[in-house]
């Protein structure tokens, strides 16, 4: 037993130091998505030791317990030895796999938990993972299938029976003694001494599968109220015999407790009036009493980063069907952002005008005045549950989707752009306008792993998912740019037809991207979802036919609500010119579907509307309402909606506050500012490269104008608390426990 368990300790030791060099670059260098650096060799050889020690712990237990059952079952010694040893080298490089796949493809900030929120589910999470990655994931298995052949045949060798060994010779009690006392200094290390060592504890926790299998035993064991929070969790419970009081509860304004432990409790003017309204207005039905009702169009483009609609591949633009639109009229929004980089959030938070759901949405309001619902999605509108969350089970009159469409013959998920205008174009020339139409469309081809089944314009060749890396840069952006191209002119068949339809005129035509995309733009980060910043928020967006002015900055959030102050906008023009004989009548209201949603006279609604002190919901002119200092700044997140990592506000002069729940740290991120410690951004431009030109990632980063800062002492800075408060009282007002 003492042979095995020194050869698993070594050979552990050294696979997981490497491992997280190579994922992480702990020990300088550059990392995927990681700011934990070891500079100093005391730092240095004081992880190596730490990690030592859990390496030392867990093989020790293993190599134990397993030779432990083998005498009790009475199994030749050398056969267990080596079945043991066999066992342990694939569950190591089982785990080491798939952090490294996973590391590669998209980012160490990358969660399971997170990730599997953001598609729908563990189970779609799993379907999505065979679909994108089904050829790397067998043989990832064929190899370590190879792998576990292969120990079993060299530890025939290492394991065979021979004369006592150095390691022997060491008295059995003193190794099994120094086992005992590494697993209790392992609970230890994730519990009493996690804050005096904050960066190895986060890397063993979130990166090594021994530091994760502890720091889950000590919050589990430390969990005494049985609210989910460990007294030594990230954020640690700091009430941990009162289930009421933990890490992300609500905190009631007002109550005289802290339920969250930040800032002390939440006070309702803890923030400006304007706050509070503009909070509690989300997700608010309206009383649509209207007058001449236009025809919506809303059109959501997945993963289309802000910069396509400039950008060109060999002089020819990615997206010119978009720029005509906008040529033509229609006004260009730069400063739309998602408040999550996942497709879900950006729908749902669309139709709702909420981060929860209220029970009604768009389709909902669209119905209840007497509109044709209608909805052409090119992804499978049950993947993700849009079916339900935004209503269309209940309130849409015609839904085409992937399994709908006869040219999808393979039943794919997903189609390409084309084949669903082909479905689009087909409703919109039989479409009977005698009702007004909201017409739903949503494009998916450029979503990751960028290989919709689209002709290669811009890209000689598509690039293959194996070759997905920062070295292969230049071909990854131009696949990606090819399928944005390819919905771009999808889009303009659907402005075509909408014209030829006669729906275009007196319309609201609304293209917005559900979230950026990062292309390994700061050299290692890829997709969207796993991080806070403009490179995976920020969206295209382009809209004609508005009566009111955009806010200065806006998410996906503010779209309900911007429709419908349009048509009021549109309503009282119409009044003022006499033509009240036309207005609707009471009955076609929207209570017959929203019932005790609907707002009166008093609610936060009509407060921010009508009497706001707030000059951008109520803005009388185009100039008032595009000053960013008055602006609302966009409320974004990391993690699931009730339990974020990191929470950020984003104002529309580029500044940014982040605050991470776990660490309790904070940035302060502007272009142009300078700050102390600051840390410039670092970018890799798309300078036209050939396809097949490769790039060295430590040569072709170039510095930007955005600068980072830490903030000193978090909870003391001003715009900390109000980004706190603010995502408290959201919390609390929207969320239903």
């Amino acid at each position: 037993m003492r042979k095995l368990f020194f050869i698993l300790w070594i050979f552990t030791l050294v696979v997981e130091t490497i491992s997280l060099q190579a994922r992480l670059a702990i020990f300088g260098g550059m990392g995927w998505l990681t700011t934990i650096k070891f500079t100093t060799l005391p730092e240095k050889v004081g992880f190596i030791a730490v990690l030592a020690l859990f390496c030392a712990a867990f093989c020790g237990v293993w190599a134990w317990a397993f030779c432990g059952v083998a005498r009790r079952l009475k199994c030749d010694v050398a056969k267990a030895q080596r079945l043991c040893a066999t066992l342990w080298v694939i569950v190591v490089a089982t785990d080491l796999v798939v952090r490294h796949k996973v590391g590669a493809i998209l980012g160490s900030a990358f969660s399971f938990f997170d990730f599997a929120t953001g598609v729908g589910g563990v189970v779609r999470m799993i379907e999505q993972a065979f679909q994108w990655y089904g050829d790397v994931i067998v043989m990832s298995i064929v190899a370590i299938a190879a792998l576990a052949v292969a120990c079993a045949f060299l530890f025939r060798w290492v394991f065979k029976p021979a004369a006592s060994s150095a390691f022997e010779k060491i008295p059995a009690p003193l190794v099994k003694g120094g086992i005992v006392v590494a697993m209790c200094l392992c609970f230890a290390f994730m519990s009493i001494w996690a804050a005096a060592f904050p960066s190895t504890h986060k890397v063993l926790a979130d990166e090594t599968m021994f530091g994760a299998a502890t720091h889950a035993v000590v919050v589990q064991a430390t969990d005494l109220d049985g609210d989910g929070y460990g007294a030594f969790d990230l954020p640690p419970d700091s009430a941990p015999f009162d289930g009421d009081i933990h890490p992300h509860a609500l905190d009631a304004p007002n109550d005289g407790i802290d339920q969250d432990g930040l800032l002390g409790d939440l006070r309702r003017d803890d923030l400006p009036a304007s706050t509070r309204n503009r909070i509690e207005s989300m997700g608010q039905a309206n009383d649509m009493s209207y007058l001449a009702r236009k025809n919506v169009i809303l059109v959501v483009m997945e993963s289309v980063r802000h910069d396509m609609l400039d950008a060109k591949i060999d002089g020819k633009p990615v997206m010119p069907r978009l720029n005509a639109f906008i040529d033509d009229g229609a006004m260009r929004i730069d400063n739309a952002f998602a408040t999550r980089g996942f497709t879900q959030n950006s729908i749902t938070q669309a139709f709702w005008g909420s981060y929860f759901d209220p029970g009604h949405g768009l389709v909902d309001d669209f119905k209840a005045l007497g509109y044709y619902t209608a909805a052409y999605s090119g992804e499978d509108l049950l993947d993700e549950g849009f079916d339900e969350s935004l209503g269309w089970n209940r309130a849409g009159d015609r839904i085409v989707d992937p399994r709908s469409i006869a040219a999808n013959i393979h039943h794919h998920t997903t189609v390409p752009a084309g084949v669903l205008l082909d479905e689009v174009e087909s409703f919109l020339d039989s479409y009977d306008a005698q009702n007004p139409l909201f017409l739903y469309v949503f494009f998916q081809d450029p979503h990751f792993p960028y290989q919709q089944d689209n002709p290669s314009v811009l890209v000689d060749r598509p690039i293959k998912r194996s070759e997905i890396n920062v070295k292969r840069r230049p071909r990854l952006w131009r696949t990606y740019a090819n399928q944005v191209h390819h919905l771009d002119a999808a889009a303009g068949r659907l402005i075509d037809a909408l014209k030829k339809a006669k729906l275009y005129d007196d319309a609201i035509i609304l293209f917005i991207s559900d979230h950026g995309e990062s292309l390994f733009d700061d050299g290692y980060l890829l997709g969207h979802g796993i991080a806070i910043g403009d490179l995976m928020t920020h969206c295209v967006m382009a809209v004609r036919g508005l009566e009111t002015p955009p806010p200065p900055i806006l998410s996906h959030v503010d779209l309900r609500p911007m429709i419908w102050n349009s048509f009021k906008s549109r309503a009282k023009s119409l009044q003022n010119a006499n033509s009240l004989q036309n207005a609707i009548t009471a009955p076609n209201a929207i209570n017959t579907q929203i019932g005790d949603h609907l707002i009166n006279g008093d609610s936060p609604q009509n407060a921010i509307t009508e009497q706001n002190d707030d000059p951008i919901i109520n803005a009388n002119s185009l100039q008032n309402a595009q000053s960013p200092q008055n602006a609302f700044p966009v409320i974004q997140f990391i993690g699931a909606t009730t339990v974020p990592t990191e929470i950020s506000l984003r104002y529309a002069d580029g500044r940014r506050i982040t605050y991470e729940f776990a660490t309790r740290k904070a940035w302060r991120i502007h272009p142009y500012a300078s700050f102390d410690a600051e840390t410039v951004v670092q970018r890799i431009a798309y300078n036209g490269e050939p396809a097949d030109a490769k790039i060295d990632p430590a040569t072709a980063l170039r510095p930007t104008d955005e600068r980072r800062a830490p903030i000193p002492i978090p909870l003391d800075d001003a715009e900390v608390q109000y980004l706190i408060r603010t995502w408290e009282y959201l919390q609390w007002f929207h969320r239903k426990d």
